[in-house]
């Protein structure tokens, strides 16, 4: 991407841009949730790495497309076989039941061992809303314990009430990552259905995952990890598998099908025939391309060259931003793995404006929004957007200055060991997953995360 790309004819191109952004808003843009908290940009294509607005101006995405795509857009592999699928069956067939999701049932056992059995969905919200009711209809129990996001649906929207129905469920509780929290819950409910969790790997230890498991089973509840967004990224065979821990349920979407919507419930065999006492059907069961795009995924992924890229190059952005942030003396730090890291600023405003000067200069990043290369994340990608970021951080420090006076900005006092990361971590744990400060202290006790 160069620059002549990015800024030939801007003006032009910024009010046609604008344009198209007001149509987008008068018909079904969200300017909370579409524009505010992603970008504020009408996209038209991508290939890869790359990405281009409706009016041509290129961008290099750094999100995976919010994960959905660890091979990048448009994989050749990918794509020939949803072609060779759309000419092979049409597309959809009349009954729920394929050869394709047999064998895409077949191939996730053999990579996850819990996942005994599986049926399919088509997001990440229908797969944990499944799964806690089928961990609900196992068990004849109605209680919830959960932490962290799991979609849009009423039963997950209780951890932020100020975004739920007044009839929100009742019987789901959020206990913030808190493990004093959820043994209280335990002990006062008695009876639990289920505890499920979202991995947050930027800001938490494996040892935490496994006293979560623990304690769960010591109340006698099921165990369902939501690896939506972790199950083919963090490592193969997913989250779990990493921190050693067994759970009844799996929730599977981003990644499975390499931007194809789909996604699974899986788990153990017992737990997973409770399928039968439910209705979980949808007419999307039928269409065989999602299917196709999956097997094809994981081919691609199978040999360990797809999570080795993605880590190599998840490593030098890590390791290029920190070095921008320690010559600069920003108070901001790289945390979690290199194939799904944050970035945390002890002046959160500070690392808006930062995040919003990249993507400005072509660099798709968000404050809050988790960074996660792809395969096809070049060497060429990330020198370019390390080139970028020294002058993107000075002109927001610059901004800051003006606005409220210097921010602290020592390069001695970067260390994970200072109160100013603890609090800055606190911050941000509670704003992007409702974590408590209990809970980032104890995280940061245990070591914080293994990268």
């Amino acid at each position: 991407m160069s620059e002549r790309t990015m800024h030939d004819n801007q003006p032009t191109a910024a009010g046609a841009q604008a344009s198209a952004l007001a149509r987008a808003r008068a018909l079904t843009a969200s300017d909370t949730w579409d524009l505010d908290r992603r970008f504020p940009i009408v996209m038209d294509r991508a290939h890869g790495a790359h990405v281009f607005d409706s009016d041509g101006r290129e961008y290099i995405d750094f999100t995976s497309c919010s994960g959905a795509a660890p091979l990048g857009a448009g994989h050749p592999a990918v794509l020939e076989r949803i072609i060779e699928e759309l000419g092979r069956s049409g597309g959809i067939l009349p009954g729920p039941i394929s050869t394709l999701r047999v064998d895409l049932a077949e191939r996730i056992a053999s990579i996850f061992p819990c996942a005994q059995r599986s049926t399919f969905f088509r997001t990440g919200s229908c797969a944990t809303t499944a799964a806690v009711r089928l961990a609900r209809i196992y068990t004849g129990r109605r209680k919830i314990l959960s932490c962290g996001f799991h979609g849009w649906h009423d039963w997950q929207l209780q951890y932020r009430p100020h975004l739920a129905l007044a009839d929100r469920d009742p019987d789901t509780l959020d206990f913030g990552y808190d493990l004093a929290r959820l043994d209280d819950f335990g002990r006062q409910l008695g009876e639990v259905a289920a505890v499920i969790f979202t991995p947050e790997v930027a800001v938490y230890p494996l040892e935490y995952a496994r006293r979560l498991a623990e304690l769960t089973r010591r109340h006698g509840a099921l165990l369902i990890v939501d690896e939506v967004m972790t199950g083919f990224r963090y490592a193969w065979g997913g989250y779990h598998q990493a921190a050693g821990i067994e759970p009844d349920i799996i929730a599977l979407s981003k990644g499975l099908a390499n931007g194809t919507a789909l996604s699974s419930v899986s788990g153990r065999a017992d737990v997973m025939r409770a399928t039968e006492r439910t209705y979980l059907g949808n007419t999307f069961q039928r269409e065989t391309t999602p299917f196709a795009a999956a097997l094809a995924t994981l081919d691609v992924m199978a040999d360990g060259t797809t999570g080795r890229r993605i880590h190599a190059a998840g490593r030098q952005l890590m390791t290029g931003l920190d070095a921008v942030f320690a010559e600069t003396g920003v108070n901001a730090w790289v945390s979690g793995s290199p194939a799904m890291f944050d970035v945390i600023f002890e002046d959160v405003s500070l690392g808006r404006v930062f995040c919003q000067n990249m993507w400005a200069r072509g660099f798709l990043m968000q404050y809050g929004g988790r960074f996660m290369p792809s395969m096809a994340t070049t060497d060429e990608d990330i020198a370019q957007a390390l080139g970028a970021a020294p002058t993107a951080l000075a002109e927001a420090v610059a901004e800051a200055d003006g606005a409220t006076g210097p921010p602290v900005r020592e390069p001695g006092a970067r260390s994970r060991d200072d109160t100013r990361y603890l609090l800055a971590a606190i911050a941000f744990a509670a704003d992007g997953f409702a974590a408590t400060e209990r809970s980032v202290r104890e995280w940061a006790r245990l070591g914080g995360p293994q990268a």
